[in-house]
């Protein structure tokens, strides 16, 4: 009897050894993510989940880690893995979201966007993530109301709130309203979108094209210059100032 009990306490002692030298690996870890070393962080999460197999706060970081280094396969993976065990947090499907959307597998990832929403239909990420993985699909028509709202919130109640994401978030509108023949309302959106982000050369290249289609050959042709002044050897702008000449 003592024996047995010898042996449970040798157990439970090794698993909570195991516990705090990996709670004390995963704090290294989460101190480095916190400062953007992302690098540096993923050792220490991958020791504390070698120590404790269902750390999911580790594995989750480690998975977000790999996301920010680039390494999107190892991320896919580490969420799908924390998933299993943690089927109800929103912000593990919206990783894995993204980590597929940066891999082009555009369905997947709105799947994994959709199942982020299904839980917290206000996450913003995660719409965001959902409508460019619908726009690069090419199904701007599915994109456009997702997209068109998105903005609008992201504007924010004044000017001076606007979302982070607000401008490339406006692009993305901008440029479905182009593919769907919608030629006024595309350049609305990306005449606000320069106004904003003047330093942005595809968003002149977009209002280019968007006023090619118009017939306004006059402004289409400086839109491409303009693009042509931010990014030199620009192909589509090019491309675009060449169809001006015709």
């Amino acid at each position: 009897m003592l024996g047995g009990c010898g042996g449970a306490w040798t157990q439970l002692s090794s698993r909570l050894r195991a516990e705090v030298d990996a709670r004390q690996a995963y704090d290294a870890g989460l101190d480095r993510y916190n400062a953007g070393d992302y690098a540096r962080a993923i050792p220490h999460f991958q020791r504390a989940l070698g120590l404790v197999s269902d750390f999911d706060d580790a594995e989750a970081h480690l998975a977000w880690s790999y996301y920010y280094v680039g390494n999107y396969r190892e991320a896919t993976r580490h969420y799908r893995q924390t998933i299993a065990r943690q089927p109800k947090w929103e912000g593990l499907y919206d990783g894995l979201g993204w980590s597929r959307y940066r891999l082009q597998r555009y369905h997947l990832a709105a799947e994994a966007f959709r199942q982020a929403l299904d839980l917290n239909p206000r996450y913003r990420d995660a719409s965001v993530g959902l409508a460019y993985s619908l726009f690069e699909s090419a199904r701007y028509a599915e994109a456009l109301p997702l997209l068109g709202r998105l903005t609008r919130d992201g504007e924010g109640p004044t000017p001076q709130q606007p979302a982070a994401d607000l401008e490339e978030v406006r692009g993305r509108l901008a440029w479905t309203l182009f593919y769907l023949g919608k030629y006024e309302e595309a350049k609305a959106e990306f005449t606000k979108g320069i106004a904003a982000r003047p330093d942005w050369y595809g968003l002149y290249n977009g209002l280019g094209w968007t006023c090619l289609k118009l017939g306004d050959h006059v402004r289409a042709r400086e839109s491409f210059r303009h693009a042509l002044r931010l990014k030199p050897g620009y192909a589509d702008a090019k491309a675009g100032l060449a169809e001006v000449r015709r």
